[in-house]
């Protein structure tokens, strides 16, 4: 069980430190003054000129925030990770299973609410990820809980 509680929090780490690198990724395309693809079809030049300069500094300063708070909420999952999840802490494990899952559970939404699967797979990848961090770490987490209600 030690063996599976140590694969639950490396992975649970791993998975935080790549959505703080994914995040980082995102500040600097958002910061700077190259050209991307926002889709397959469709291009931030073509933004400059359909929507103007505003449409664009929008668009820009939406990807800015966006990675702040992924940056944010990445860096507390690294802390939660490391401190209270390691202890045993069940709140921890709720919290990152709340943040984390719930939060790609609804980026996921996006190909039945907005109709399109761009990023999804990303969350995805994320959800399974998270999902098997945490049962990894169920047993050690709920462990105690179970054996008591076995033996009432």
């Amino acid at each position: 069980m030690k063996f599976l509680f140590l694969a639950s929090w490396v992975i649970l780490l791993v998975l935080s430190a790549f959505i703080a690198l994914g995040s980082v990724g995102s500040l600097i395309q958002g910061y700077s003054k190259s050209d991307e693809t926002i889709s397959r079809d469709y291009s931030t030049v073509q933004m400059k000129e359909q929507g103007g300069d505003e449409a664009f500094k929008a668009f820009k300063a939406r990807r800015v925030t966006a990675a702040t708070w992924a940056l944010a909420y990445a860096l507390l999952a690294i802390v939660v990770t490391l401190v209270p999840y390691r202890r045993g802490e069940q709140w921890a494990w709720w919290a990152l299973f709340v943040a984390i899952g719930l939060s790609q559970i609804l980026s996921m939404a996006r190909a039945i609410t907005v109709g399109t699967t761009t990023g999804a797979g990303t969350a995805g990848v994320l959800l399974a990820f998270t999902l098997l961090g945490l049962m990894a770490g169920a047993p050690r987490m709920f462990g105690n809980k179970l054996a008591a209600a076995r033996v009432d």
